[in-house]
């Protein structure tokens, strides 16, 4: 019956539809309402502690590094075999702190150091001999000259872990002989010798950029180096070495005209004679073959008519292109 009492065990009845719509909304406010205090009290409390932040930012800098490797050693064993995975994680370090010591206009303090641990990880990996000289020395104070010196280390370190890399010896060869000097040392006596280091550099880079053009043209500067020092044959040896390798025709008429110029008519006369008859018998013998192929291959020889020894002493018989040429030399 409507007025009996609820039976025992039995909860209260439950609100009707109105009363729980408005339930809902009041527990909706109020929960918004606790959002808002918070809000506005992690507002106040971020206010309260910015400025003095901020303040405590605008005057404490970072000056200096920390190097927190081991030594070079020490970092070959705790790469555990994966060398050259660790010398990239390095050199994008390198690269990056760079940049950000740039912007901050301070100096990268370690970069010396990380440089050489990336070299003993991986000695064949170019990149970090490629651009020393330009990393170690573009920073945002005086380069002292113990940098340049380490400069210098770490681009020859380059060369004798990558001896035919003509590239490395080209960046070295322009750092010895023109960029160091000209820039960071003070010294005549050791800028006079390090122009002609860098010169002997240069020379080699031209022997091993015999295929490409562009780094036999910036190595030329070197022979005037040496021309200037007074070093007359080894210039000529510089130009002769070039002229032999290079395939470029109008590099090829430039250090004929300087060959003009530094031998007599006698001496001149000779190396062209020489020189005209080894691409004669290069198109005659093997003419689909590279410059460079056809002098580690030697030149072509009779084996009939050098058999017996009569004929032993003729160019044509010569067994390498050193006797080949002194026998050309002997005939004239």
């Amino acid at each position: 019956m409507m007025g009996d009492p609820p039976a025992p065990g039995a909860g209260p009845p439950p609100p009707p539809p109105a009363a729980r719509s408005l339930l809902g909304r009041l527990t909706g406010a109020r929960e918004a309402l606790v959002a808002v205090a918070l809000s506005a009290a992690a507002a106040v409390a971020i206010g309260s502690v910015r400025a003095p932040a901020a303040d405590l930012e605008q005057r404490v800098a970072e000056t200096s590094d920390v190097y927190v490797l081991p030594p070079t050693d020490e970092v070959v064993r705790l790469s555990l075999g994966y060398r050259a995975a660790l010398a990239d994680l390095l050199w994008s370090h390198v690269l990056v702190s760079q940049g950000l010591h740039t912007m901050e206009r301070r100096r990268f303090e370690n970069l010396t150091l990380l440089l050489d641990a990336i070299n003993a990880l991986d000695p064949t990996f170019r990149e970090p001999y490629l651009f020393a000289d330009a990393l170690i020395t573009f920073q945002m104070s005086e380069t002292p000259r113990h940098e340049v010196v380490k400069a210098r280390e770490i681009m020859e370190r380059g060369v004798q872990n990558r001896p035919h890399d003509g590239e490395i010896w080209l960046a070295l060869g322009q750092f010895v002989a023109f960029i160091a000097p000209a820039t960071y040392l003070t010294d005549p006596e050791e800028k006079a010798q390090w122009r002609l280091d860098g010169a002997r550099m240069l020379a080699r880079a031209a022997e091993l950029g015999g295929g490409d053009a562009n780094i036999s043209w910036q190595a030329l500067g070197g022979a005037g180096i040496l021309g200037r020092a007074g070093e007359r044959e080894a210039q000529i040896r510089f130009l002769q070495r070039t002229l032999a390798v290079t395939d470029d025709e109008e590099l090829k008429q430039k250090i004929r005209a300087q060959l003009d110029k530094l031998l007599d008519a006698r001496d001149a006369e000779k190396y062209r004679r020489r020189l005209d008859g080894f691409r004669e018998l290069w198109r005659r013998d093997l003419p689909f073959v590279s410059n460079t192929a056809i002098l580690v291959l030697g030149p072509p020889r009779d084996p009939a008519y050098c058999a017996g020894g009569a004929h032993a002493d003729e160019p044509r018989c010569a067994t390498t292109w050193r006797a080949w040429a002194e026998r050309v030399e002997g005939e004239r």
